[in-house]
Formats: structure tokens, C-alpha cells, sequence
């Protein structure tokens, strides 16, 4: 606790409270999880959205085929259409 805690607890403690209301545990559990959630949606987000551009170079790699797109063109295109669905999922 904040005010009302030693300070031997305040050292030994990895977070502490500023105030004594139990009820900012509760919002900062929630917020952690909300957190959490966006944060496993924008790594869904991105492995799935990274699959077809793989693909190309793993037909170059077993079939011998030429590349279609050069990895510096496939990298813009991923800064243009990832970036910002990405942080959109992220601060929802």
C-alpha cells in the first residue's frame, strides 16, 4: 500500500500502490488484460497477413521459379498495408 505501507514492504515490493483504494488493482488488472488482448491481435494480424507474401520465396526455393517481387519491394509493401491495421489493432 501507498500511504499506509512500511517501508520495508515498499522495498521488498515490485509495484506499488500511490493510493490505499483496492479498486485501481482492479482497473489495472483490466487494463493489463485489454492490453494484452491487443497485443495478441496485431501478432495474429501480422503472421497471418505474412503467409502469402512467404509463399513466392518458398516456390523460389524448392521449384527454382524467378521471384516475382524483390525482398526490398515486399518490405514497402509491407510498411504500406501492415503498419497501420497493426497499431489500429493495437490501441483499440
Amino acid at each position: 500500500m501507498g500511504i499506509v505501507g512500511s517501508d520495508v514492504a515498499k522495498d521488498a515490493a515490485d509495484m506499488i500502490l500511490l493510493n490505499d483504494n483496492f479498486a485501481s488493482i482492479v482497473d489495472g488488472v483490466e487494463e493489463g488484460r485489454l492490453i494484452f488482448d491487443n497485443l495478441k491481435k496485431s501478432i495474429v494480424y501480422s503472421l497471418t497477413s505474412n503467409i502469402p507474401e512467404l509463399s513466392p520465396f518458398i516456390a523460389f526455393i524448392v521449384l527454382q521459379i524467378p521471384l516475382p517481387l524483390t525482398t526490398i519491394l515486399i518490405l514497402l509493401i509491407d510498411l504500406g498495408t501492415d503498419l497501420l491495421p497493426a497499431i489500429s489493432l493495437a490501441y483499440e
